[in-house]
């Protein structure tokens, strides 16, 4: 049964985020009014950027990830059907896609761009930062993907188990989507049939201008219309996840411990190596978990904890994060405005870890209060005067401090500060 979409009715613009969470997260699909986070020459100009290395084929393991679909099969090395820089616009490019797979149906993935452009990361990450001040930050990364489809049916929603809630924002022409929860299981005519009416399914429409949103618990098939381009953020919420990540966590810690051995770990087998003798399975076995043990008990992994959960709140989970920018000379002249959030934790008890954009590092405890004071809350000030600042206490000389220099050029690369300007 087609069931007409939720709609929250609001001026054009930010998301009433509050509004949002009390009626729908966690709890039922929506459709909003919202203005992107994006613009689309910014997405189509991404594209081409993420998409050029792939123009040569299919490359794993990397990030951002491009894949292109036609028809039914996807192409391992796509070549020319992806943009370049010889697409002016995006309808440019889909122009001359047009001509190359002659009516066929396809889809353009790109998953994790945003780590190309701190502009974007940055201007997506303050779209959703409402939303995590109301619900809870992510303590797993939020999957970024940009995706480019006309008149194709993508099912992969429907085949894998969910785990993660979506918000997918459409930035030109049109996406229908098709929702079930998952304990009632998937009904197999969504797939053989994707235009038939169903009990139990769920049908919502989005256009230009318009977001989706659907909870973890549900499956999905999405379908795209006519030159559609969305942004869509996949929000882990599978309570399972957080543990395969510890788990993960925990079997490189004791790899460490190993001395990062990276030979097969065969038992021993033959004389002398029945299950319980000294070299044994069981013994072997014993070993591995008392190190296991020792890991879990220690300091080490809960200062990991804390310098992972840092990291991830300041970025507010978008993982992989931009890299840093190139540093600029900087003298006691020289002024600068604090740009970027610093989030703080305790790391022992003489020093603090200081995260900014994603991006994490410790500093003097006894030093952290004076340096935050001294720059602000994003007015200007000059580099001499955090300078004297930093250098209160600590006996050197005022607008001369060679470490505070360099504390200032990392938050520069971190983009946790802007020069302004320096005086002739």
């Amino acid at each position: 049964m087609t069931t007409p979409a939720t709609q929250v009715r609001q001026a054009p613009g930010d998301i009433d985020w509050a509004l949002f969470a009390q009626q729908y997260w966690d709890r039922r699909p929506a459709r909003l009014r919202a203005r992107p986070p994006v613009a689309l020459d910014r997405i189509h100009a991404l594209t081409v950027q993420s998409c050029a290395p792939f123009r040569a084929g299919t490359r794993f393991w990397v990030m951002p990830d491009v894949r292109f679909l036609v028809g039914d099969g996807w192409l391992r090395a796509p070549g020319e059907k992806l943009p370049d820089t010889t697409d002016r616009t995006l309808d440019d490019y889909l122009d001359r896609l047009d001509a190359d797979v002659c009516g066929q149906g396809y889809l353009l993935t790109v998953r994790q761009p945003l780590l190309l452009d701190f502009a974007l990361w940055s201007a997506v990450r303050a779209a959703i930062r409402g939303l995590w001040q109301t619900v809870g930050w992510p303590n797993l990364p939020v999957v970024a993907e940009v995706l480019i489809g006309d008149r194709f049916t993508q099912h992969v929603g429907a085949t894998e188990a969910p785990t993660h809630a979506a918000l997918t924002w459409v930035l030109h022409g049109r996406m229908d989507v098709r929702l079930w929860d998952e304990s009632g299981g998937p009904p197999p005519a969504v797939l053989a049939d994707p235009g038939r009416d169903l009990d139990g399914v769920r049908t919502m429409s989005a256009d230009a201008g318009e977001l989706l949103y659907w909870p973890g618990d549900q499956r999905h098939v999405d379908t795209y219309r006519e030159r559609c381009v969305a942004l869509r953020l996949r929000i882990p919420v599978d309570p399972r996840l957080p543990f395969t990540a510890l788990r993960d966590l925990l079997a490189d810690l004791v790899h460490g411990r190993q001395g990062n051995d990276e030979t097969v770990p065969y038992f021993p087998f033959g004389p002398g190596s029945r299950i319980d003798e000294p070299d044994g399975v069981l013994p072997h076995l014993t070993a591995l978990g008392d190190q296991l043990r020792a890991v879990a008990g220690g300091e080490q992994l809960r200062r990991m904890l804390r310098v992972r959960w840092a990291a991830l709140r300041s970025a507010a989970g978008l993982e992989p994060i931009p890299v840093p920018r190139e540093g600029v000379p900087m003298t006691g002249r020289t002024r600068v405005r604090r740009s970027a959030e610093i989030v703080r934790m305790p790391d022992g008890p003489e020093r603090e870890v200081w995260a900014v954009n994603g991006n994490v590092f410790t500093l003097p405890a006894a030093a952290s209060d004076r340096v935050l004071t001294a720059l602000g809350d994003g007015g200007v000030v000059g580099v001499a005067e955090v300078c004297r600042a930093i250098a209160a206490g600590t006996g050197t000389a005022a607008g001369n401090d060679a470490s505070a220099l360099a504390l200032l050029d990392k938050l520069y690369r971190l983009r946790g500060i802007d020069v302004v300007e320096e005086p002739t």
